[in-house]
């Protein structure tokens, strides 16, 4: 046993060396694959859209594609970050044509009161509702236009406002005025992402719809991967919103687009 005691012990390396390289190949590979999930895999999806000229459908603005999905498997996703780093974060100023200043700290009940009703928008699987109520907001609505994922919601969140609804056409949902903050966490990536000849139009449809429901001031927060070169103009229509009170924030893991609404004296002057 002492003779082949070397020879064992180099199988031992040689397969411990085996076994680093392939967990060094699988870490590699892990960051990769979720690259695209991050500001800077985003930032390589909007080089190749708006600078090459390349695009792939993904159907991200479908029912259809939410229900198939949905009907595999019904499992809680949260996009771009989880809702509770959202209820205070540090940032940096991101807003296009404005010099960059160094990094503050906000907290999300200083825009989206937790004393007025709350909307969460294209909520699918997420539990940012449940962050909400958890954290204090006493009206917390949500709106998806999955049967499945809103039939989920009313199960697991029954004291969160489950509605059935698109995000283009809030109006059919909801009254004009009935909130003090809409809260976006993937529906306008899903939109933009979809690039569809359409997905301009249905970018800037969001954030018509969602003004349509705000109260006067009422924000409209977005959360979002893409870089506000790109995303910024699409949200923004000056005849709704503030230019003055709305910006982008450079988060950790995604910007942070606050619109505030006009009030409606200002709106009629326009």
């Amino acid at each position: 046993a002492l003779l082949h005691a070397p020879a064992a012990r180099a199988a031992t390396r040689r397969s411990a060396a085996t076994q680093r390289t392939a967990a060094t190949r699988t870490t590699r590979a892990v960051p990769a694959a979720r690259r695209m999930g991050s500001v800077r895999g985003r930032a390589v999806l909007d080089f190749v859209r708006h600078q090459i000229g390349w695009t792939a459908r993904g159907a991200f603005d479908t029912k259809e594609f939410w229900e198939r999905s949905y009907a595999r498997a019904v499992t809680s996703h949260e996009w771009a970050l989880d809702g509770s780093k959202l209820l205070e974060y540090d940032f940096a100023e991101a807003t296009p044509r404005r010099s960059r200043g160094g990094r503050a700290r906000a907290e999300l009940k200083a825009d989206a009161p937790p004393d007025k009703r709350t909307l969460v928008l294209g909520a699918g699987t997420s539990a940012l509702g449940r962050v909400l109520k958890d954290a204090g907001w006493r009206d917390v609505a949500a709106v998806d236009f999955s049967e499945v994922a809103v039939a989920r919601g009313q199960k697991v969140e029954p004291d969160v406002d489950w509605r059935l609804g698109d995000a283009r056409r809030l109006d059919e949902t909801f009254a004009p005025g009935e909130f003090g903050s809409v809260v976006d966490k993937g529906t306008v990536d899903a939109i933009y992402l979809s690039a569809g000849a359409s997905y301009e139009a249905d970018v800037g449809a969001v954030a018509a719809s969602a003004a349509g429901v705000l109260g006067d001031r009422g924000a409209f927060v977005v959360v979002s991967l893409s870089s506000p070169e790109y995303l910024w103009p699409l949200l923004v229509d000056d005849a709704l919103w503030d230019p003055a009170t709305s910006e982008v924030r450079g988060m950790a893991d995604a910007y942070l687009y606050l619109l505030r609404k006009r009030r409606a004296s200002k709106r009629r002057l326009r």
